[in-house]
């Protein structure tokens, strides 16, 4: 989620004194056209295989889509049914459930956004949102 929303969270690079040598840098050493990270890619030639180091940026996932139909299943069911009779008002639950069973019996692909009503919903509950009539 983080790399999502381009902050850094990984330990050794929030290390104050990297970050201050980071900024003392010139930008033509981190990035040259579309080539991105070149001081780490240097240091860590030694240490990487060729195809790490020139591969392309790569996201990291999670199966939403398998888990929201597999071992999550009982929990996504629990906070839609929560979500949508507490909070009925400002979602469509016929269009939610429906999609929801689509999603389950595999005909569409709608895991991540599943994923976020989801934790919507877990995060209202646990907060106690609530929301005028």
């Amino acid at each position: 989620m983080s790399m999502a929303h381009s902050v850094e969270v990984r330990p050794a690079f929030l290390d104050h004194r990297i970050v201050e040598f980071a900024a003392t840098l010139p930008a033509s050493l981190k990035i040259l056209g579309s080539r991105q990270k070149l001081i780490l890619k240097e240091l860590m030639k030694d240490k990487l295989p060729p195809a790490i180091l020139q591969r392309p940026k790569m996201g990291f996932d999670i199966p939403a889509h398998q888990w929201l139909r597999g071992p999550l299943r009982g929990l996504l069911e629990d906070a839609m049914k929560f979500g949508l009779s507490e909070y009925g008002g400002f979602f469509r639950a016929d269009r939610i459930t429906t999609l929801m069973d689509r999603h389950v019996r595999k005909e569409i692909n709608i895991g991540y956004h599943l994923w976020g009503l989801l934790i919507l919903f877990l995060w209202m509950k646990k907060w106690q949102v609530q929301v005028p009539a």
